[in-house]
Parts: C-alpha cells; structure tokens; sequence
C-alpha cells in the first residue's frame, strides 16, 4: 500500500508489463513513479489550485492535465532538489524518504519534463494521476 504515481499521454495506457520489467522504458511505456512525495506534493499544490472546492487530496479518478508552465515550473522545482515542495505529511506517500525519492528519480523526473513538453508541441494532452 501506497503511493503510486502516473504521467502519461490521455488515453494511453501505461504497459505495466514493461514497467516492471528490465526493459522499461518511460517515454515508450508511460512513467510510474512509487512513492515520490515532493513530486507528488508538487502536482498536489496545482491539483488543489485548480480544485479550490475539493475537501479532500489528488487521488484515485483524479487526473491533472499538465501544461507548458507547469513542467517548466516542475522543472524549477527538480533543479532546486523540490526544495519549494517539501512534504510535511502523508503516511501513504512516503514523506520520510522524500530526499532519497528526489535522489531516486532525479534522471526520470527530467526525462519526464523533456518529453512531456515535446509531447505537448505535437499537440498530445499529458496528464498526471495518483493512487495512494
């Protein structure tokens, strides 16, 4: 049990085979992150943003469609080591081995920022989702 997390083009579905295989490749098979707390409190704080109603957090059917801004500003965020996006709680996330998550991922979360943008000037909709 915890955090799982996506980033995919709309629609496409994401080749779990290949995800936990050694033959994963993110930018063909859709990017799954476990446990990554400041990213994941990183699309929170937009989620809750454009959701301003919503009682509860990002979770399950909830899906954040990813802008231009959002992945330079995402980009900011993963050169600053998510310094702006500290995790203060979160049991399922995973909030007491942030540092070692943002050390894990640091290659996948740039390759996800370089292609999510090139995905979005050939006219794709990428979207973010979770499941905690």
């Amino acid at each position: 049990m915890g955090l799982d997390q996506y980033g995919q083009i709309r629609n496409k579905e994401i080749d779990f085979e290949k995800v936990y295989s050694d033959k994963y490749e993110p930018t063909l098979h859709g990017f799954v992150w476990r446990k990554h707390a400041r990213l994941q409190q990183f699309m929170q704080n937009i989620w809750a943003k454009q959701n301003p109603d919503s009682q509860e957090a990002m979770n399950g059917d909830d899906e954040l469609v990813l802008t231009k801004d959002i992945i330079t500003n995402l980009r900011k965020e993963i050169d600053g080591n998510y310094y702006g996006s500290f995790c203060s709680g979160g049991f399922f996330w995973g909030h007491q081995f942030q540092e070692e998550a943002v050390e894990h991922y640091s290659k996948q979360d740039a390759q996800f920022c370089d292609w999510a943008l090139a995905q979005i000037e050939k006219g794709e909709e990428v979207v973010y989702t979770c499941s905690w």
